[in-house]
């Protein structure tokens, strides 16, 4: 008789409904965790690339620093711009969108990415007095500093930086 409700038995008692339920979840907990682990990896890597770029871009401009046009252009082609297809007249000049595509990093798809900077405006700081090396105080000089403001702006994969 017994063997007959053995045999006869149809569908899941509600704890082995109970149990496969479980570990589906800790299956599907794991999957997921390991997905979202993943993504966010992965935007942290895009992220230290972007920033790498434009600190890459900063160290190249500073070669220009102080460079008129005519001393630009006495540079090696390799070197007048920070990327060959360029040809604005200068790489520090105010009010242009430079575009420096050809150092995005190479995870950026090209088709869906920009890398620009510009130049808003030059900062320029009170006069300093020098004194000469005599220390003569009649004929001192006065010197003044000033800086570019630079503005980079980079996106890459749909990301903005």
């Amino acid at each position: 008789m017994m063997k007959n409700i053995l045999k006869n038995r149809k569908g899941v008692t509600l704890l082995e409904g109970l149990i496969a339920l479980g570990l589906l979840a800790v299956v599907t907990a794991g999957t997921f965790g390991l997905l979202l682990s993943m993504a966010r990896t992965s935007q942290s890597d895009l992220r230290e690339e972007m920033v790498w770029a434009v600190e890459r871009a900063n160290e190249r401009l500073q070669m220009y620093v102080g460079l008129s046009n005519d001393d630009i252009d006495d540079l090696p082609e390799e070197e007048r711009f920070l990327c060959s297809t360029d040809t604005y007249p200068h790489p520090l000049a105010e009010g242009t969108n430079h575009n420096i595509q050809c150092m995005l990093p190479p995870v950026c798809d090209a088709n869906n990415s920009s890398f620009v900077y510009s130049v808003t405006d030059s900062i320029s700081l009170a006069p300093t007095t020098v004194l000469p090396q005599n220390d003569r105080v009649d004929n001192m000089n006065t010197v003044d500093y000033t800086y570019k403001k630079i503005h980079f702006s980079i996106t890459c994969n749909g990301f903005k930086l």
